[in-house]
């Protein structure tokens, strides 16, 4: 293999990395707080992206259509938790699960009724052009889907880690009982994980829709990357979540251009059979935090 096929490889698995990492952090947040996994998060993100389109052909400027969109993605999630997942609180697991992949149904339903079959599309931010880099190509909206990464992986260290409502959030997860002796409202920041998940779906859609487009149908298959993206790497810590998006986005990138046909495909489902076989909860989780 030449280096300009090489160097394309890497810029297209470094894309895609910064996709499924962002994809599997609404993952992350949630089951951090709550320790249940949202089948609906693809979902957001295609509201974020369907959104976007929407008011951003309505003649508003990008960045408030953007902002549009992730507040009415932010009240979806919202919605999604008071009124399916807490009147089921005291359910299975598996009974919320199932739950989720029945929002995913309605929202779909409901994406369709709007917006129809049609993929729709947007250009690169600011109409960003092209690069290119000794024989490969960087498309224009890469630097913002990677720069859209970065600022939200710095953002969640940063928010888990240094503040107390983060850490609050936190410890209704892992120390439940600890949290409501000290005053914390473990169903209101269950709500609150919710929103900032399907903001952050909103953000990802919005940002992924130039280099994919978008449709009512995107969500399951967003959903998917998403959970190897999280599962590979450990869903219950942020580095892991980072580590399975950017190992994932570079085999899949790389087996594209290598593997002929759609070949490739197979790729991400078998690294998650390969990876739950050897470790169950993920190459970075730690098992002992895991319900």
């Amino acid at each position: 293999m030449d280096f300009p096929n090489a160097l394309q490889i890497f810029i297209s698995g470094a894309n895609l990395g910064a996709i499924y990492t962002a994809l599997g952090l609404g993952f992350f947040v949630i089951y951090s707080v709550t320790r249940l996994v949202n089948l609906a998060q693809g979902e957001f993100v295609m509201l974020g992206g369907m959104l976007t389109v929407s008011f951003y052909k309505m003649g508003i400027p990008l960045v408030p259509s953007i902002t549009l969109a992730v507040i009415i993605s932010g009240l979806a999630g919202a919605g999604l938790y008071r009124f399916i997942i807490y009147p089921a609180r005291g359910y299975s697991r598996l009974t919320q699960l199932l739950l989720t992949v029945g929002f995913v149904f309605a929202i779909q339903g409901v994406a369709l009724l709007i917006w129809g079959w049609d993929f729709r599309s947007l250009p690169a931010f600011f109409n960003t052009p092209c690069i290119q880099l000794w024989g490969a190509t960087i498309f224009g909206q890469t630097p913002w889907v990677i720069g859209a990464t970065l600022v939200m992986v710095i953002g969640l260290f940063f928010f888990f880690g240094r503040t107390i409502q983060g850490k609050a959030l936190r410890a209704c997860a892992n120390e439940p009982l600890g949290a409501r002796t000290m005053g914390v409202n473990i169903d209101r920041m269950a709500l609150y994980s919710f929103i900032m998940a399907a903001g952050l779906g909103a953000v990802v859609g919005a940002m992924i829709t130039p280099l994919t487009m978008t449709s009512y149908s995107m969500g399951w298959s967003l959903t998917i990357k998403g959970v190897l993206a999280a599962f590979v790497g450990g869903i219950n810590r942020a580095e892991g979540v980072i580590l399975g998006g950017v190992a994932l986005g570079m085999m899949e990138a790389a087996a594209a251009g290598m593997v002929p046909g759609g070949y490739h495909n197979v790729i991400a489902p078998g690294i998650l059979i390969v990876v739950l076989l050897l470790r169950p909860h993920g190459i970075l989780a730690i098992p002992g935090r895991v319900e």
